[in-house]
């Protein structure tokens, strides 16, 4: 089945459709006036503008459209007119391609396709006169009525709703019901190259057809579009909105995983059912041995529900499992399907639609084995049905001629289902007879009891369904977090679900036990946060009151129609048994090192030897009872024995403000004089009468050292606000302490970092504060292997909790290995450190690293790149073995020998490994900040981010006069940012070797066939030094790129910290304008060139040349008026409020962030 078709196909049918549909509604023109006369059989409506001839049928119908739209909305009825015939249609093209169209009088095919040829003829067989002639076809054809239709479309139409009708006798489910307007409906032209029926059979080749699954996969991709808009609301759905936000079709091979080891297990407690029945499941595992008592299995007893049945993909494998159970055990084949639809198999959902695909999926799978289904008069009796909601105010109680008892009866069964559409499955009923209720109604003649005959019998039904026990259920629930939840659904859930009330997933684990009959057997797939976080707690324990027979971590790549690195799954099987928890059950982690595994083909790989043996008692020892299936029985004990963590050190979550832009800042996009870095304590901080003070918010992954990046507003004023929002400064006694800092969220792996004195610390950054002494061992202790081993036990989500790390467990340390512990961590801090200051994002940053200390005195900087490069790697490979020795220390310890190795991976030490052109282009960066004042070649770090000037600090290398450094394809100007660059390579390394260190920084970005060393430079700060700049200081650039567009007609650098009111009006007098001088001039030139004798190739030249400059002109001439619009405000900017919002006032003019 090739799913791309079929989502491209399904999500453009539906515009089309609805399009269609809203078209045709405006033909009868509901929303208007008429009056009305009847000649015969024909209704004659007129107004002032229009008039409308309608047969009896077409009126009556014309009517229930009207009232539909009243009750529903326009909107909702387009959706559900479109949505209708798409489903019909479909079900029409799956039929006829598997012979199935039952068209007979006895339900029977007659081989008679409908809607296209088998020999691909262009019209479809069933409008063949012999076919239509055929006395056995049962569509009450009319001859006469036929004959008189101008053209195919209209005849195939008429075709078409009989065909609907005769299957609205066999399927009313698919084809009658709600819609009885949806005749005048049907769309128009058909037939046409551009038409519906022409696309499904052209666009969707029959091979999709092999299995009923596409009808699922077809309901989900039409819904996309849908589903997508729902998703990205921030707020709870609305009831109508649930099924859109939450429907997700399961894969197959989960689904056949689920129903085999529920099916299962049920057959080896059996006496009568053979063993090898299990051998023909290729998904089911084969359990160790464990007592329990053998019965008799009656099969034509068994009871199988999906409470979330959705188009019913679990329903119909179950069907295929019993069909084959029957057979096994022998009994008759043609009576085998009709039994199990009767008796076995039960489904729900709240959507009325996803309950008309179940009831076809089933049929049609039943079709398979037994042609002779759509014969049988069972369709009443079948228990596959959408939860009813009853509108409680449309109903007179008093006016019910019935018993008080039963009238109670009544009226607390309707209440229940008052809010049905939302709660779903969830509603909670005890088991009752209401046959009293039934009778008394029935027997009711009163216009009040005819009407809720109907109303009752239905809510009875789903009553009995919801209250009832069952061998199996099998369900992919909705997936829901409680955020997204009405108050309604809320309340519901928190009333009768506490321990799932995180999410409605969870709450449907509880409901799904609550199905089962003590015995009984759930498959579920999840997500899998409920297996480790502390929000679940009261759920694992609910859990673990039974028995996990089975378990697959599906992770990655769960489903593949979704983002596979977020929507992480469990699937699992459970035995409500609670007089044996120590049955081991089998648990199997189908996570690779490639995303995008195919997780069937590494389960079937895995199943027979790569699982792991666990019972519930062995997770309700260990903390908040995690599902940490993999762990030895030696990290078992451990973890349940262990001190923890919290009892050595205090571990504290960060604040939350609540509006990060407002209070965060890059410490870069400020004036650095204004940030106070070695406060002790807030009185400090407040002394200093600074604005910010030093955040710790996190970060990427980085060990030891590092992620200095943010600052916070924090004096006396926003202090004050700060207590009033987000989390109102948690915490905040230890702020300013030095301690221990974390990333909430990671990836596959924890880094922890010293946290200097001095900083305010987030919720993302949250902080723990051991002894002072013991600082480097704790440090230690959370950056080495024993701790990623443990987290992943107590949380392997990529968000760290406090409470996650408050339960590492710690265990005593001899004080000689303590001491050798914290020396090595000393080194790791001092490594990372260094590392750490050679980016210019390091407030402590001195120079690049490859400026020598000595100056002008002819030095190569290719000599200088090795030896870095040489020295980084050293020091790469120390850190290694630091890295190892604290592993292993640590392992010994902890007597983890048999379970971790000491040696580091590589991807987590994080230290510089340098690359030639990346090295170059921090140089060049670094350059840039010289010319503009950030930095200086006569002293050390931060020069000018603010304030006055100072002009005796760059003496070596002046910097630019006016901040503004043009950037042009030749030089035009003399404060040319190529000439600049020459001039501080010369200052710095010496003018003898100026010629060869141009070369090799060319070299090093990627120099062009016959480019010169110059042009590859000039190129790149054309065309990739601003993106370049952008992406290291992380989207928040202080260089300022003024850009006139794609032609490069102007460009020029400002820095941000030196911008005055006058800045771009002078650009734009004294370069912009000059610029467009230069180019006009040289236009001319070549204008001129052009009138002389050329040669080929010189004339090609001159005409690109020619193109380039108009191009340019007509760029600078447009850019002028945009750049005139913000030079004539005399816009000013504040630092302190970011670059996000001062580099918005000049969005027009600058170079787009990316």
């Amino acid at each position: 089945m090739d799913k791309a078709v079929l989502k491209k196909f399904a999500i453009e049918s539906r515009q089309d459709l609805m399009q269609r549909m809203e078209n045709k509604i405006k033909t009868f023109y509901i929303d208007e006036e008429f009056s009305k006369q009847q000649s015969g059989d024909v209704y004659i409506l007129a107004n002032s503008k229009h008039s409308l001839n309608l047969s009896k049928e077409e009126y009556t119908k014309r009517e229930l459209l009207i009232k539909r739209i009243n009750e529903l909305g326009l909107d909702q009825v387009i959706e559900e007119a479109a949505y209708t015939w798409f489903n019909r249609i479909v079900a029409i093209r799956y039929m006829e391609i598997h012979d199935y169209l039952p068209l007979t009088r006895d339900n029977q095919s007659l081989g008679i396709r409908v809607l296209s040829s088998k020999d691909n003829t262009p019209d479809p067989e069933i409008m063949k006169f012999t076919n239509l002639a055929n006395p056995e076809l049962d569509i009450d054809f009319k001859k006469e009525k036929y004959v008189e239709l101008k053209d195919n479309n209209e005849k195939f139409k008429y075709i078409l709703l009989l065909v609907c009708k005769k299957l609205g006798r066999v399927i009313p489910q698919v084809f009658d019901g709600i819609t009885d307007y949806i005749d005048i409906l049907v769309p128009d032209n058909l037939l046409n190259e551009s038409g519906f029926i022409n696309k499904i059979i052209t666009e969707v080749p029959e091979e999709n057809y092999t299995q009923v699954e596409i009808i699922g996969w077809l309901y989900q991709y039409y819904n996309q579009t849908e589903k997508d808009r729902v998703m990205s609301f921030n707020r709870a759905y609305k009831k109508n909105e649930i099924p859109y936000a939450t429907q997700l079709f399961t894969p197959d091979w989960i689904v056949k995983y689920m129903v085999e080891n529920t099916f299962g297990e049920l057959c080896n407690i059996s006496t009568n059912i053979s063993r090898n029945f299990n051998t023909g499941l290729k998904y089911y595992i084969k359990k160790n041995f464990y007592e329990c008592e053998k019965k008799h299995i009656d099969v034509r007893k068994i009871k199988f529900i999906d409470p979330c049945c959705g188009s019913g993909h679990v329903l119909v494998y179950a069907f295929e499992i019993l069909y084959n159970m029957y057979i096994s055990l022998g009994y008759d084949k043609t009576q085998i399907a009709s039994t199990i639809l009767k008796s076995n198999i039960y489904g729900l959902d709240i959507d009325e639609r996803a309950i008309q695909l179940s009831v076809l999926s089933l049929l049609l799978k039943a079709r398979e084995y037994d042609k002779n289904i759509f014969n049988t008069d069972f369709l009443s009796d079948l228990n596959i049905m959408s939860i009813p909601e009853i509108s409680i105010g449309n109903i007179s109680y008093n006016s019910i001629v019935i018993s008080e008892q039963n009238k109670e009866t009544m009226k607390s069964l309707i209440s229940t289902f008052s809010n049905a559409k939302e709660i779903g499955s969830l509603l909670m009923l005890k088991a009752k007879d209401y046959t009293g209720l039934l009778k008394e109604v029935n027997d009711d003649n009163t216009i009040f009891s005819i009407e809720l005959k109907k109303i009752l019998s239905s809510i009875v039904k789903c009553a009995k369904i919801l209250s009832q026990k069952y061998d199996i259920v099998v369900t992919n629930p909705p997936y829901m977090s409680s955020k997204s939840m009405s108050t309604d659904l809320k309340k519901y859930i928190n009333k009768n679900y506490p321990a799932g009330k995180s999410d409605l997933f969870a709450a449907f684990i509880l409901r799904c036990i609550d199905f089962a009959k003590d015995d009984g057997y759930i498959g579920m797939i999840t997500m899998q946060a409920f297996m480790f976080l502390s929000s679940y707690n009261e759920l694992r324990r609910k859990i673990l009151s039974y028995n996990i027979m089975s378990l697959l971590q599906v992770g990655y790549n769960s489903f593949p129609e979704l983002n596979s690195q977020v929507a992480h799954a469990v699937t699992f099987t459970i035995l409500k048994n609670t007089n044996n928890q120590k049955i081991c059950g089998k648990y199997y982690n189908l996570n690779t090192n490639k995303v995008n595994d195919n997780k069937e083909k590494v389960f079937l790989e895995r199943k027979e030897s790569q699982f792991f043996l666990n019972t519930s008692c062995d997770f309700l020892k260990l903390p908040n009872n995690i599902l940490a299936y993999w762990l030895t029985d030696n990290e078992k004990d451990i973890l349940e024995n262990a001190e923890k963590l919290e009892s050595k050190m205090q571990i504290k979550q960060g604040l939350a403000t609540g509006n990060n832009e407002l209070f965060v800042r890059n410490w870069f996009e400020v004036d650095f004089n204004n940030i106070e870095f070695h406060a002790h304590d807030y009185k400090d901080f407040n002394n200093s009468k600074k604005l910010y003070a030093p955040y710790n918010k996190g970060g990427n992954f980085r060990k030891w050292y590092g992620n200095k990046e943010n600052i916070i507003k924090f004096n006396n004023y926003n202090y004050s606000k700060l207590l009033e929002s987000g989390n109102h400064l948690p915490s905040r006694e230890y702020y300013f302490k030095r301690g221990i800092t974390w990333s909430l969220i990671g990836n596959d792996n924890f880094a922890a970092r010293i946290s200097d004195g001095g900083f305010v610390f987030d919720v993302g950054g949250s902080s723990g504060f051991p002894k002072e002494d013991e600082l480097e061992f704790y440090l230690a202790f959370l950056c080495s292997k024993v701790t990623v081993t443990f987290l992943k036990a107590l949380n392997p989500t990529i968000n760290f909790q406090v409470g996650d790390i408050k339960n590492l467990p710690i265990i005593y340390i001899d004080k000689e290995i303590k001491n050798k512990i914290i020396d090595l961590a000393k080194q790791c801090i001092i490594n990372y450190k260094d590392d750490w200051d050679l980016s210019e994002l390091s407030w402590d940053y001195k120079r690049d690293p490859l400026i020598p200390k000595n100056q002008n005195t002819d030095i190569y900087i290719s000599e200088i790149y090795e030896n870095y490069k040489k020295d980084c790697l050293q020091k790469f490979d120390l850190e290694k073995s630091y890295e190892k020795d604290i592993n292993q220390y640590f392992i010994e310890c902890y007597k983890l020998e048999n379970e971790l190795t000491p040696d580091p991976e590589e991807k987590y030490i994080t230290l510089k490994k340098p690359q030639k052109e990346n090295s170059i282009k921090a140089l060049i960066s670094y350059a840039v900040g010289c010319m503009f004042g950030r930095y200086s070649l006569d002293k050390d770090g931060i020069v000018y981010t603010g304030g006055k000037l100072d002009d005796n600090s760059f003496k070596k290398f002046p910097i630019d006069s006016d901040n503004i450094i043009p950037i042009t394809d030749q030089a035009y100007f003399n404060d040319d940012i190529i000439e600049k660059f020459k001039d501080f390579i010369k200052i710095v390394y010496g003018s003898t070797s100026l010629t060869k260190n141009i070369d090799f920084i060319a070299e090093a970005l990627g120099k062009k066939g016959t480019e010169t060393s110059e042009e590859t430079i000039r190129r790149y700060f054309v065309n990739d030094f601003f993106n370049d700049h952008c992406k290291m200081y992380q989207k928040r650039p202080i260089y300022w790129l003024l850009d006139s567009g794609k032609k490069n007609g102007f460009k020029a650098l400002i820095y941000m910290h030196r911008y005055n009111e006058n800045l771009i009006p002078k650009a734009r007098l004294d370069y912009l304008h000059r610029v467009q001088t230069t180019y006009e001039k040289l236009l001319s030139d070549v204008n001129y060139k052009l009138t002389t004798d050329l040669s080929m190739v010189d004339k090609k030249d001159a005409q690109k040349r020619q193109a380039d400059l108009n191009a340019k002109l007509q760029e600078i001439k447009e850019y002028d008026e945009k750049i005139a619009h913000i030079a004539n405000q005399r816009i000013s900017i504040d630092l302190d409020d970011g670059v996000k919002v001062n580099y918005e006032k000049f969005k027009d003019i600058l170079a787009k962030i990316r």
